[in-house]
């Protein structure tokens, strides 16, 4: 059944991949156009997951460096604990990680 929202393309195949298209559009019962059409539709799938996972990568980096940023920022913990510990005493003179 020809789609009427499609495109006769024409590229080549090696023969031995012709021949086992079909051998398994005949076992199958579908035609080797089907075949072709549900393996490019997986080849698409692959790649456009490779391009979602590379954003998903990339906005995970970036909200660890945002994670770091934010841990590091404003007083330790130590200085907090200690003025709850000990009231009065000055806060130590511990250095920040940056």
């Amino acid at each position: 059944m020809i789609d009427v929202d499609s495109t006769k393309t024409t590229f080549h195949l090696p023969n031995s991949l012709r021949a086992r298209l079909k051998a398994v559009a005949t076992k199958q019962d579908k035609p080797v156009t089907d075949l072709l059409t549900q393996g490019a539709e997986l080849v698409l799938d692959r790649y456009e997951n490779m391009m979602d996972r590379e954003e998903l990568r990339q906005r995970a980096a970036k909200a660890r460096e945002q994670l770091r940023r934010g841990l590091y920022a404003g007083p330790s913990v130590a200085d907090s604990a200690d003025a709850i510990l000990y009231p009065g005493r000055p806060p130590s003179k511990r250095t920040k990680k940056r």
